[in-house]
């Protein structure tokens, strides 16, 4: 029977490779010339890009203070696009349409 040791690989050798894949590299071929499965390699490559990302907060400006009425609204400014939101909408819909506005 075939030796089968796992061999158990830092996370300094994943940051490598998943650096290599990308700057332009296929999953495949890195992980055919690491013999790594590509799985593996994409898993750590969603694994790190994801301790990347930074929490999602956006700068609030508060122009004039005051009190507000259900008629009056507030700007949501994302990129160079701005929206308008009547005040009282509903936060999650305002929340998911900043959301896809960024994307």
């Amino acid at each position: 029977m075939p030796d089968a040791r796992v061999v158990r690989r830092g996370r300094e050798f994943w940051q490598e490779l998943v650096e290599e894949v990308e700057a332009g590299e296929r999953v495949a071929d890195v992980a055919h010339r690491y013999r790594v499965q590509p799985r593996t390699l994409s898993w750590w490559r969603w694994k790190l890009r994801g301790e990347r990302r930074q929490p999602l907060l956006l700068p609030v400006v508060v122009r004039q203070p005051a009190v507000m009425d259900s008629a009056d609204a507030i700007e949501v400014r994302v990129a160079d696009l701005s929206i308008r939101v009547r005040s009282g909408s509903d936060v999650a819909y305002v929340a998911a349409l900043v959301a896809a506005l960024r994307a």
